[in-house]
């Protein structure tokens, strides 16, 4: 549940609200008539009795999974027609901005009652006292929680309440064998075990009243039944629990007997001076806290400065175990005494003080003075005070920073999912762990249940796989860890959710998964922030702002400062390039906004997100033909994780205009960030999306895209393929303008070239380049037409330099290199470049090698490795036969690691690429055997290595070096053009 909210009596006659059973409501005592569209809409508003039901929340619950939301005026029609049907309990359907709100007392709602009996009954240390709460608990159930209300919203909280029933039948029984009744509670375990076979505590509690009943070979035989069920079902074994247990009945051990009755509980003594030592200081764990240590440290010289401190973080990062370890590590700072006081029971925020007041020793304070006894307790001396799970408390608050107030030499540690926001207080964020204490914390849990677990590596790759998926939450990883007993650690990562679904049932229920905890923490938002938390999972990889507020609208600032409050949103560090501010939220927690987004919201979020993303590739687009190339590029590395997910959405659901907007504004990210299978996957998905016929110019785009992806594969036969039928299809089109249609051949008659340039067809090359350049010439200048004009001259002056047309080639270069240079056009620049070495190289080594260093550094900046490497190899030619044999081993050793580089840098992208640049491969391995010959294989092994290491700036910067000592020791004009045997590579 949403969490009922501080109580407000409605005027007239009481009124009930039941869900634990058929919806109804009682006024009076007597049932009020409903039809089951009203029923729906009260047990939706229900859902979050005392707080504000916005309107689409409303919808969307009762109307969202069955035709479609009504108009405003059915929806509040119904609700009209429910607030009549309750006016004989007074002013109990309120109309409360941005929706409506069902104001009950404090004892209307069964289910709320329910669960704050059950939890009573938890927080008991008396066994009779608890076993009184639990059987009131249970004796609100009247049938299956939400019986007669189908909605999905009905069944999830349905879901929620029928586990929390469970764990009441649960705890009862545990109750009834410590009260001695285990021979009464035979029947009822019986039926609880054969209705949840999978339940170990219950086997447990089942095999326990059996054996005390005299009848060990029974309780033998449900513990072995466990075993055969469990491995049939989960392919797990039974946990420590039941195999001690089994032990113990196989021993006959005196520990198993029934308890004696229990004592009446002894009046607790009166109130007297707080003693020096804390006696409700926290229990020390049986297991080691990993990965803290200087974390504690920090924050026990904070608590020095800061006299409430709060740590706040996600569900699962360890707050508590860490609160634990600051208070235990500090008690010697804190002589007056240390008081834990575990709050995760307290459903109400009156409740914080009395909880302090028992945990001080003061159980008898009464409302009224409370906060005046327990500040006169707490003074006179350094004592520190640890408030634990304060979360769904923080209207308590201010009663927090009265008692801090009061007492100046108390100092108070908080853990809590959002800050209190009170003056004073100071916030320390708990991160989950990073790389290596998140696989020393796994290691080290693995091994507690398999003490024969190791990490090698065989296992490393897989235990970091874990780590990663799980976003270091030290929850997740022990809930992981201890599945090793039964699955190989590489088995485990298939199966993460079923390994984070149970963990120590010493653990109160909220943190015994990993769902269950950010459940706790969803179900503390207001509805606004539900539903945003619920759209978020259309994000992957983050977001900033602007991009929120295109998938959801202006006004959404409030409620992602709720989200980050609550610590489910993280707000990363700025980028070293600067921009804005960008969120993002760890997987297990994005994972879970995913499972809690359905239906049409789930729909209408994903269209908004991969529309917004379309828009941003288009922009990114346009960004790769200027200047701003480089910022581009960096900043759609960040985003290429939502632009695949966009893309993910677009064609599973059909939208293959969308789809083809997204691949087209992301082809060239592709060819330059070396992601060709990425590319050629997501076009040829969009393609396969053409109907028969005709299709519009955002199918001819993915199918261009696609070619595209399939050249630079090496696949020439597609790619041929590819940009004839999209150059067949753009002149037939009659969608968008008479420009957008020139555009789209442009490009198709451009890469009908590059395909013959590869093929050495240099004549039809020639034609096609000088066509594309004819269509482009005259397109808009923010169109893709400048662009295609640089490249074509480029690569025209390629045929005409192989063709042995030396002026023309060199005209086209100039060309190419004066416009692309006008715009900042690195790429365009350098692939000029590339041809400017080859065509002045044999005249001109110093310009050549200057080409080749400046295209080589243009290279680096756009990330582009593929490029990189053939300036690389080249520069290694140039050098080698400008040097010939180097009287300097340094040197030959440089160019030897610059060799390994280039390969290191092809290998990686995995394909030629840039397959129309001529590149002599017989030159280059002879550069490499004369470099092998002037070291010795020893030092080339060595110097291979480093080049295989070295990041690309180095590589730069080791280039520009080894340039500049050849050349000054050796200038000599040497012959660079290829030999008869160099073509580009061929196609596949």
């Amino acid at each position: 549940m949403s969490g009922v909210a501080a109580p407000q009596r409605a005027a007239g006659p009481d009124v009930e609200v039941r869900v634990l059973g058929a919806v109804e409501v009682l006024v009076a005592g007597t049932a009020v008539a409903l039809g089951p569209s009203l029923r729906a809409v009260l047990a939706a508003l229900a859902l979050d009795a005392g707080r504000v039901v916005g309107a689409d929340v409303l919808a969307e619950r009762t109307w969202g999974q069955a035709g479609g939301r009504p108009a405003a005026s059915t929806m509040h029609s119904s609700v009209s027609r429910l607030r009549r049907a309750l006016a004989p309990a007074g002013d109990v359907l309120r109309t409360r901005a941005p929706g409506y709100q069902l104001a009950l007392g404090p004892d209307a709602l069964d289910a709320a009652v329910f669960e704050g009996l059950l939890d009573r009954a938890h927080a008991e240390q008396d066994p009779t006292s608890a076993h009184r709460a639990v059987t009131q608990a249970l004796a609100r159930w009247r049938g299956p929680a939400y019986a007669d209300v189908g909605a999905d919203f009905a069944r999830e909280e349905a879901h929620r309440l029928e586990g929390r029933r469970l764990s009441a039948l649960e705890l009862r029984a545990r109750l009834d064998l410590a009260l001695g009744r285990h021979r009464e509670v035979l029947a009822d375990l019986a039926d609880l075990v054969d209705r949840h076979p999978l339940h170990e505590d219950l086997r447990a509690s089942l095999a326990l009243a059996l054996y005390r009943s005299s009848r060990q070979a029974e309780a033998l035989a449900v513990l072995d039944d466990a075993r055969r069920v469990l491995q049939r079902e989960l392919g797990l074994d039974p946990g420590p629990q039941l195999r001690r247990l089994r032990d113990l009945v196989l021993r006959q051990d005196p520990s198993l007997e029934a308890p004696e009755p229990a004592p009446r509980p002894t009046p607790p003594p009166a109130a007297g001076p707080a003693r020096s030592a804390a006696t409700t200081a926290p229990a020390v764990p049986t297991t080691s806290l990993v990965g803290r240590d200087a974390e504690v440290e920090a924050l026990r010289a904070r608590l020095g400065s800061s006299r409430l401190l709060t740590l706040t973080g996600t569900g699962g990062v360890g707050k508590t175990r860490l609160a634990a370890a600051v208070a235990r590590t500090a008690a010697a700072d804190f002589p007056h005494g240390t008081w834990f006081v575990p709050l995760a029971m307290v459903t109400h925020a009156a409740g914080v003080l009395p909880a302090v007041a028992r945990a001080v020793g003061l159980p008898q304070a009464t409302d009224d003075d409370v906060l005046d006894d327990v500040a006169t307790r707490l003074s006179g001396g350094r004592g520190l005070l640890v408030l634990d799970n304060c979360e769904h408390l923080l209207e308590a608050a201010t009663d927090v920073a009265a008692l801090a107030a009061r007492c100046p030499d108390l100092s108070v540690l908080v853990t809590s999912r959002a800050p209190l926001r009170v003056s004073g207080e100071a916030e320390h964020r708990v991160e989950p762990l990073a790389a290596a204490p998140a696989r020393e914390l796994f290691v080290q849990r693995a091994q507690a249940v398999a003490p024969r677990f190791v990490l090698d590596e065989r296992t490393g790759p897989a235990v970091q796989a874990v780590c990663r998926a799980v976003s270091g939450i030290p929850l997740a990883l022990e809930l992981a860890a201890a599945r090793v007993r039964t699955l190989d650690v590489e088995d485990l990562l298939g199966r993460l959710d079923q390994a984070l679904a149970s963990g120590p049932r010493d653990l109160p229920e909220r943190q015994r998964s990993v769902r269950a905890t950010l459940d706790w923490s969803y179900h503390l938002l207001d509805p606004g922030a539900q539903g945003l938390f619920r759209r978020i999972g259309v994000f992957t990889g983050g977001w900033t702002l602007e991009q929120l507020e295109e998938v959801e609208g202006p006004d959404v600032l409030q409620h992602l400062h709720t989200l980050v409050e609550h610590s489910l949103v993280g707000v990363d560090p700025p980028a070293a390039g600067g921009g804005p501010a960008r969120y993002s939220v760890l997987e297990p927690t994005v994972q879970h906004a995913r499972r809690l987004l359905t239906g049409a919201e789930r729909d209408a979020a994903a269209r908004a997100h991969a529309e917004a993303f379309a828009r941003l590739t288009e922009r990114a687009a346009a960004g790769y033909r200027s200047a701003e190339q480089v910022r581009w590029l960096d900043r759609m590395d960040r985003e290429h994780p939502n632009v695949l997910a966009a893309l993910d959405w677009a064609v599973g659901a059909g939208r293959a205009d969308l789809a083809g907007r997204l691949v087209w504004g992301s082809w060239l990210f592709w060819w330059l960030r070396g992601q060709l299978r990425t590319g050629r996957r997501y076009a040829e998905a969009v393609v396969s999306l053409a109907p028969p016929g005709p299709v519009g110019l955002a199918l001819v785009r993915a199918r261009t895209a696609c070619a595209a992806m399939a050249f630079a594969q090496g696949d020439g036969e597609a790619a041929r393929a590819h940009w004839a039928q999209a150059l067949s299809e753009a002149r037939a089109s009659t969608d968008g303008s008479r420009a957008e249609r020139l555009e789209a051949s442009a490009h198709c008659e451009a890469g009908l070239g590059i395909c013959a340039l590869t093929d050495a067809d240099l004549d039809t090359a020639a034609t096609q380049h000088r066509r594309a350049i004819d269509l482009a010439r005259d397109l808009p200048a923010d169109s893709w037409g400048p662009w295609i004009v640089r490249l074509n001259l480029v690569w025209g002056a390629t045929a005409a330099w192989r063709a042995g047309r030396l002026e023309d080639a060199r005209r086209d270069l100039r060309a190419a290199l004066r416009a692309a240079r006008g715009v900042g056009d690195r790429l365009a620049t350098y692939m000029g470049l590339y041809n400017t070495a080859l065509v002045e190289g044999g005249v001109d080594p110093h310009g050549a090698a200057a080409a080749l260093l400046e295209g080589l550094r243009l290279s680096e900046q756009m990330g582009d490795l593929a490029n990189l490497s053939y300036f690389l190899e080249a520069l290694v030619v140039l050098l080698v036969r400008v040097g010939g044999p180097a009287p300097d081993p340094a040197t030959t050793e440089l160019l030897a690691v610059l060799a390994a580089a280039a390969a290191t840098a092809r290998e990686t992208v995995g394909f030629e690429v840039y397959r129309y640049y001529p590149r002599d491969a017989a030159a280059a391995a002879a550069a490499r055997e004369a470099l092998r010959a002037g070291l010795g294989e020893h030092r080339l092994q060595q110097a291979t290595a480093r080049g295989r290491q070295a990041p690309p700036a180095e590589v730069v910067a080791l280039a520009t070096g080894a340039a500049g000592t050849v050349l000054a020791a050796a200038p000599v004009t040497v012959d660079l053009t290829p030999g008869p045997a160099a073509e580009p590579t061929p196609a596949s």
